[in-house]
């Protein structure tokens, strides 16, 4: 076979080709992450405090059949998880958030991650000997394991924005029942207040009543009702 320079060029083309791609190495996860990028689905701004927006996540994701898995009242954030059953597969979807803002505004961190296990029966066997020093192997029963088929993080805009969307149309619910429980727990305060007033006026009635008596019908009710009155003020 005749050798031209056009071969040998296009030899080493090819050569350089296979050598580039072998030192290019394996792609790894963390290569396809950026920090740069302004649009993601994982975070939304609502114009609400963050006190009510957590408080709308929550039941949004309860009303869904979500379980709690670690809930903090004062990072306000929660980690709720929802299983779903397909024959010998079983798939967990978990869904972390995290909210910070003010009494204003609120922006929301919504990260979700589903993983997919299946079940597997695996056939435990025992040796039984035989003639001649040999054995075979006699099924004995077989046990369930589980092997993970896939985990990934869930990238889906549609998805976070069906979520925004339930949180958008959960506040004013939230807002107002809790409106309605600051209103009442206003109404109980004044009723236990004017209950002490009262009951302090009645006592300053009765001991300045027996203060106008004579001294020697004075009776030991005067320092009970002042100790009563002191009692009353402190709570």
């Amino acid at each position: 076979m005749r050798t031209t320079p056009r071969s040998i060029a296009k030899i080493f083309l090819i050569a350089s080709a296979v050598l580039l791609t072998a030192c290019a190495g394996p792609q790894y996860a963390f290569q396809k992450e950026s920090f740069d990028s302004k649009e993601t689905p994982f975070d939304h701004h609502f114009a609400a405090s963050k006190q009510i927006v957590f408080e709308s996540i929550k039941r949004v994701a309860l009303r869904q059949g979500f379980a709690v898995e670690h809930e903090d009242d004062n990072a306000l954030s929660l980690v709720v998880s929802k299983q779903y059953q397909e024959d010998d597969r079983n798939t967990l979807l978990t869904i972390s958030s995290l909210v910070t803002g003010g009494d204003l505004n609120a922006d929301t961190w919504v990260a979700a991650q589903e993983v997919t296990v299946k079940s597997h029966a695996v056939t435990q066997t025992a040796s039984v000997g035989i003639l001649l020093g040999l054995s075979i192997p006699v099924p004995t029963g077989s046990i369930a394991t589980l092997t993970k088929e896939r985990g990934e993080t869930i990238m889906n805009k549609e998805f976070y924005s069906k979520i925004y969307a339930a949180i958008d149309k959960e506040i004013p619910m939230v807002k107002a029942q809790l409106n309605t429980t600051s209103v009442e727990d206003d109404a109980r305060m004044r009723a236990d207040i004017e209950k002490k007033i009262r009951i302090e006026m009645e006592i300053r009635a009765k001991i300045a009543k027996e203060e106008a008596q004579p001294a020697d019908t004075q009776s030991t009710t005067t320092v009970a009702a002042t100790a009563l009155i002191a009692k009353t003020s402190a709570q």
